[in-house]
């Protein structure tokens, strides 16, 4: 009788570990791994998606990591990753610079660079010290046609032309005069360690702007400095790492009045609440703020912006489903955490969704997009 009661409970818990055993590998020897790398700009709006789509897809699971949207071109092309991410287009990198043999990877993994939404750049500022706070922050700096040369002057450190015998001030984007004295301070510029050639933000921020401007009126030092990062040492200068978060640390931390770093419209909305609890401004666009309601005037007037891109390969179902699932997400979603999502015209411009591969683009003499053009 003993015998038999040990038998029993011996089956009963060989069936218990076999049910554990069963149990286990269901829930995880077959979920589907989605990885995706890149831009430190794109993370985030990947992260807050995927989650809602993960809902809907239980064999699926995805994972983000950061790294540069250099760093997801190269790595989607090689193959290391399923989907790369980018808040530039990837033209430079993979034909230019001829890096690796990206271009002819990315021809024989038959890549598609697809532009899921468009997210804005914004200048965040710290205003002079004793400011009465009836003034409105968000509107009273601007930039616009008149100006943006010396923005962009700032930004490069090289003191020639208008900035040879004065350092760039806050007071050069105030149109109101009885406020310039007020505002006379020195700019104080946070840039990206590698310019627009690393960073898909430093990218947008002196590529973007749409802007109808001379870019004569730059020096050739100016453009190199914005470009590949070889900035002057005419005045006062931070290097931040390519991340938003990283760069936004050390502008913080730092706290300068007249302190100015440009940052994606998905990170300032994300702290809007502490930006404002900090007392900084944002610089208006063409005489449009960046806030209107507490709502981005993304695709309203508000152009300054940058490409949300993901690339992956159009012979991988999983990867290209989930990336069709978010271009056809409603643009309010996206308005809602700063970005703007596609227009029909927009998501029409990349082509057959499902079948087209950029290398067509890549023979092109001439630069052209990737993914859906900017509607304005």
């Amino acid at each position: 009788m003993k015998r038999w009661i040990k038998n029993s409970l011996l089956s009963i818990g060989c069936l218990g570990l076999l049910s554990f055993v069963i149990a286990f590998s269901t829930n995880w020897t077959h979920k589907i791994i989605i990885s995706s790398v890149g831009s430190s700009g794109v993370k985030p709006f990947i992260e807050y998606f995927s989650k809602q789509y993960l809902e809907e897809h239980k064999d699926l699971d995805i994972t983000v990591d950061a790294g540069g949207s250099g760093f997801g071109i190269e790595q989607v092309a090689k193959g290391y990753t399923d989907i790369g991410n980018a808040s530039k287009d990837p033209y430079n990198t993979i034909v230019n610079q001829r890096k690796d043999d990206l271009g002819e990877l990315w021809e024989k993994n038959q890549i598609k660079t697809y532009t899921v939404a468009w997210e804005g750049i914004c200048l965040i500022y710290v205003p002079p010290k004793l400011i009465d706070k009836s003034i409105d922050l968000n509107t009273i700096l601007d930039i616009n046609q008149g100006n943006i040369t010396r923005l962009y002057q700032a930004f490069s450190g090289i003191s020639k032309g208008d900035y040879a015998n004065a350092k760039p001030k806050l007071s050069d984007f105030i149109s109101n005069q009885s406020l310039k004295d007020k505002f006379n301070v020195n700019i104080i510029p946070y840039v990206r360690t590698g310019g627009s050639m690393t960073s898909g933000t430093a990218d947008a921020f002196y590529t973007d702007s749409r802007i109808n401007f001379d870019s004569s009126q730059l020096s050739n030092d100016t453009k190199k400095a914005l470009e590949e990062g070889s900035y002057g040492n005419g005045w006062k200068i931070y290097q931040t790492d390519e991340a938003n978060s990283r760069a936004w640390d050390m502008f913080e931390k730092s706290n300068i009045p007249g302190s100015v770093v440009y940052l994606s419209s998905g990170f300032v909305v994300e702290n809007k609440e502490l930006i404002k609890k900090k007392g900084y401004g944002i610089f208006s666009y063409n005489g449009i703020p960046f806030f209107h309601n507490n709502q981005s005037k993304l695709n309203e007037g508000y152009n300054w912006c940058r490409p949300l891109n993901l690339m992956c390969s159009i012979n991988e179902k999983n990867e290209v489903d989930f990336i069709l699932w978010l271009i056809e997400l409603d643009p309010s979603q996206w308005k809602n955490i700063g970005a703007a999502g596609l227009s029909d015209e927009q998501k029409e411009s990349m082509g057959d969704l499902k079948s087209d591969f950029d290398i067509e683009l890549l023979k092109q003499p001439q630069h052209t997009w990737f993914g859906a053009k900017y509607g304005n």
